[in-house]
């Protein structure tokens, strides 16, 4: 009987790779790299898209509690009367990365204007850049004061279209504008993120 026995041919028995090996391996690597790359950015703009939209509420919310407390506000150290707190938001005038937190100076109108105290100026492209505020549903214009009248309360979103009772800002990713987050504040003073 004959026993076959397999020997390995003379190439067969170098050590290391062969250079096509080498080549096949790096560009595996490097399309794996490139995936999870792609996905590492992707995450952190809905990330960011999150923490501006969160923010914005807080905001929206800050300015709630300002007026509920009455506080006051100091202007080169001297006490002005208030009427109110409010959120500011002007897509042409200041842009769509950018909003203001104010008092409404006595006697308050409601509604921000050029007499009413700067808080903050909160520009959120510093912070978290690639996001937008895509556009602002159930006003006319494109500029909304959102005032929550001291003592009372009261909730004045203007100029917000006639039969509606809330507004909605979305924030949307500059690079994929139908990547969304919204907030809605009605005029009973509800804050939702959606």
């Amino acid at each position: 009987y004959y026993l076959l026995v397999w020997q390995p041919h003379d190439y067969m028995k170098k050590n290391g790779f062969s250079m096509l090996e080498m080549i096949v391996v790096v560009a595996a690597v490097s399309v794996l790299l490139m995936v999870s790359v792609s996905s590492l950015q992707s995450a952190k703009l809905q990330a960011s898209l999150s923490r501006v939209t969160f923010t914005f509420a807080q905001n929206v919310s800050r300015a709630q509690q300002l007026a509920s407390s009455e506080s006051p506000v100091f202007i080169q150290a001297v006490e002005q009367t208030i009427d109110g707190y409010g959120i500011y938001m002007d897509l042409t005038g200041s842009g769509n990365k950018q909003y203001v937190l104010y008092a409404d100076a006595e006697p308050g109108n409601q509604a921000y204007e050029g007499t009413d105290h700067e808080i903050e100026t909160i520009n959120f492209s510093l912070s978290e850049p690639g996001i937008v505020i895509k556009e602002i549903q159930n006003i006319s214009g494109n500029a909304v004061s959102i005032n929550f009248t001291s003592g009372s309360l009261q909730t004045e979103i203007t100029p917000l279209t006639v039969g509606q009772v809330n507004m909605v800002v979305v924030f949307a990713l500059e690079s994929d504008l139908s990547k969304t987050k919204s907030v809605s504040i009605n005029t009973s003073g509800l804050i939702e993120v959606e």
